[in-house]
Formats: C-alpha cells, structure tokens, sequence
C-alpha cells in the first residue's frame, strides 16, 4: 500500500514538474520559434517563415506582431519572391484578415495599416491590370493612407508641371498617389510610374496604352511583342543622344549653345564577363528617349541614385521631386529651382496635415517627411551662400512652425545641418 503511494506522489510530482516546466518554457519557445520565423524571412525563406509563424499564432493568437508578420510576408510572397503565388482575391483577402487581426489587438500597430495600405495598392494594380477600374477599392478607409500621407502625395504631384511623367518610389509615394488620382481625380494629368514596376510586361502594357479614366500613356516605342519579351539585354556603357530643338531650349532658359543630351548609360546587370540592362532600364531609357522633351519628366526623391541610371547629374530639385533637364545641373547652377521649391513646400496650407503623423505613424513610410527637411534645407543653404541671410533664416524658422520636432523627430543628419545653418547665420549677424 505505501509503495503504491509512493507510486502516486512520484506521479503526481512528475506531471507537475512536466506542467511547469510546459508553463515556464513555452514563452520561450515562442520566441524563439518567432525570431527563427524572422530569420528565415531574412534569408529569403518566406514560406518557411509564414509555417513558422503560423505555428507561433495557434499557441499564442493574442500577440499582434504575429499577425502583422504573417501579413507582411505572405504579402511579400505573393509579389517579390518565388513561389511568387501573384494575386488572387483568396490571398488578397488572407492578408488583410492578418493585418486587421493585428490592428485589433494592437490598435496603435502602426506598421500593420501601412501593408493594409500596400495590399490595397496591389488590388488596385490588379484591377487596372484587367482594365478594370470600377472594382478599385481604396485602403484609405481602413487608414492605409493617413491624413499627411495623403498630404505628401499631394506636395508631390503640386511640383509637377502640366501632362508630366513622374517616377516614383516604392508603395509609400506609389500608393497615395494612385488614390488621388483614381478616387479624389486629383492631377490624373500626371503620368505615375512606379520604377520598380518597369520591368514587368503587363504594367509596360498599360503604360504603353493608358488606361481611360486611370492613366495618360507614356511615350513608349517598343511594340507588343517587345514589351512581352522583355529580358535582360546585352550592353556596354554607352551614351544615347537625345536631340533639343532650340525652341524647347529658349521656352525652358536652358543654355542656347546645347542642342543635345549625352546620356551615358550603364549597365545594371553582369554575368561572368557581359553585362546587361535589366528590363526596367531598358524601358526607362526608352521612355526618356522617345518622350524627347516634349512633357516634363519628374523623379521623386523617393528613387534611389542607383534607379537614376546615372541621370542624377542632369536633375534638378523641384520641392519633393527632381525634374530632369537636358544639361548637366551643377554645371549651369541649375541644381534647385529655388521658385518652385518655395511655392509647394514653404505653403502653411501644404502642412495641415503634417500633425497628424503623431496619431498615424508608420514607421516604414513617415521617414519620408524628412524629404521636406531635406529639401527646404538646401534651399536655405542656398540662400545663404548667395548672401541672401534673412532668407535663409526665414526659411530655418518655416521648418520649425510647419514641422516641430515634437510632432515628428528630425533625421540627425538634418538636424545637425539646420544647427549649423542656424548658428553660422547668428554668428555673422553679431
């Protein structure tokens, strides 16, 4: 009898030992499991990424980081990796359901509503895509696109002149710019082509034919057939000349004695000893010659140097985008077009908005309001080095009203560069 006893206390102490130590371990192993999720996903594993984290959901469905990476990578996997499911409203609708998940349970997940903006954005692609534009349906509504997001969309295409053709960045410039256009039917004068989409064959489709009501058609030469056989082509660095008529030069006061752009174009792509344009290159390049000046060509400052093509020389700074002229910038001291800059970004009423990223950040888009710091402070050294102080001070002091660092942190970098500003201008004024 005692030993059966002893039997069960062993037993029952046993079971306890198992339950706490299953109580004690599995936050443990939930961590674990999830940053082994987050690095499977760093390493370009998305499908094993989601597994993993779907295994982490069932065990804990209350932490809303699951649901917001659950989202983020499937979303990731259906458009920029292998297997690369693509679109389809089943998986569209999948995605969301994570990331309202995530909003629910962490209403302040600020992240989470800019992939519900993203995925709004790759409905929309989808929609037009299939010609179809009354099945658009925009993410501003469930707050993938806050108020000074909408704002800076809006600055942007304020920079652009007339029937333009503006290349734009990733989801945070592309997507609020496409509910301007397609709901608000704010400047759907302005052709918007996201870079990153150039070497795909369906939207160099669309963009080759415009889209009524949606999109005005670029100036593309390539035929059908071309543009769906789109590949990498071989090429050396080379110069493309694009001619200027003198009318263009004496409308636009660019320097009589040019009546030609040399373009050096680089290859982006190499393999063993031969190098390549990639398919968005080519396209691009295209585009820029075939347009031959006649509509103003804009990049936002959301493009990187490297998607400039080497173009970057011939850029000039309009307020939240570059426009690209036919002469090398520097060279004629037409960097910045200190008229413009001044008429979109030193507005009061173009920063209405601006507080509202207090209450909707996002912080894989808004550090792109510190374009306007970058910006405005060129302008500001600008005037400052042509010996126009209390314009440059003017313009320091504009930041502070329409941006304090208490609704929004400057970037170091930027900071560091107004103090220096502020404080050679003080100096010289004693």
């Amino acid at each position: 009898m005692m030993e059966l006893r002893a039997k069960s206390l062993l037993s029952w102490f046993v079971l306890v030992i198992c339950a706490l130590f299953v109580v004690t371990s599995s936050p443990a192993q939930e961590v674990n499991l999830k940053q082994k999720a987050i690095g499977e996903f760093e390493n370009g594993d998305y499908s094993k990424a989601i597994s993993l984290l779907k295994q982490v959901a069932s065990e804990n469905p209350n932490d809303a980081e699951i649901y917001y990476y659950l989202g983020y990578y499937t979303h990731y996997l259906c458009y920029d990796s292998r297997p690369l499911t693509g679109y389809s409203e089943k998986k569209s609708d999948e995605i969301l359901k994570y990331l309202h998940k995530a909003r629910e349970l962490n209403p302040k997940y600020g992240n989470a509503y800019y992939f519900i903006g993203a995925e709004y954005g790759a409905r929309s692609r989808n929609a037009m895509q299939k010609r179809n534009i009354k099945k658009i349906r925009s993410g501003r509504e469930q707050e993938g696109y806050p108020d000074w997001l909408i704002e800076y969309a809006r600055n942007m295409l304020r920079a652009c002149e007339p029937n333009a053709i503006l290349f734009a960045g990733g989801d945070a410039e592309v997507n609020p710019i496409s509910y301007l256009q397609l709901i608000e039917d704010y400047r759907r004068d302005v052709t918007v082509i996201p870079i990153a989409l150039l070497n795909r064959p369906p939207f160099a489709m669309i963009l080759k034919d415009g889209l009524k009501d949606a999109i005005v058609s670029a100036p593309i030469s390539w035929s059908k057939e071309q543009i769906l056989d789109m590949h990498p082509y071989k090429w050396k660095t080379n110069k493309i000349e694009i001619p200027i008529r003198k009318s263009q030069l004496k409308r636009s006061n660019f320097p009589q004695q040019h009546n030609v752009m040399e373009w050096e174009l680089e290859p982006d792509l190499s393999s063993d000893s031969r190098t390549f344009l990639s398919p968005g290159r080519a396209l691009l390049a295209d585009i820029i010659e075939t347009n031959r000046w006649k509509r103003p060509i804009y990049f936002s400052l959301g493009c990187s140097k490297s998607r400039m093509a080497g173009l970057d020389k011939y850029m000039q700074l309009c307020g939240l985008v570059y426009r690209l002229l036919p002469v090398e910038t520097e060279e004629y001291d037409l960097s910045l077009n200190p008229q413009k800059i001044e008429a979109v970004l030193l507005e009061p009423e173009h920063y209405r908005y601006f507080a509202d990223v207090k209450k909707h950040n996002m912080p894989r888009a808004s550090r792109i309001l510190n374009n306007y710091h970058a910006a405005l402070l060129q302008l500001a050294y600008h005037y400052a080095e042509t010996g126009n102080k209390d314009k440059a001070k003017e313009i320091l002091d504009d930041m502070d009203a329409y941006m304090p660092e208490t609704v929004f942190p400057i970037h170091p970098g930027f900071k560091k560069g107004i103090e220096n500003l502020r404080s050679n201008l003080e100096s010289e004024k004693r």
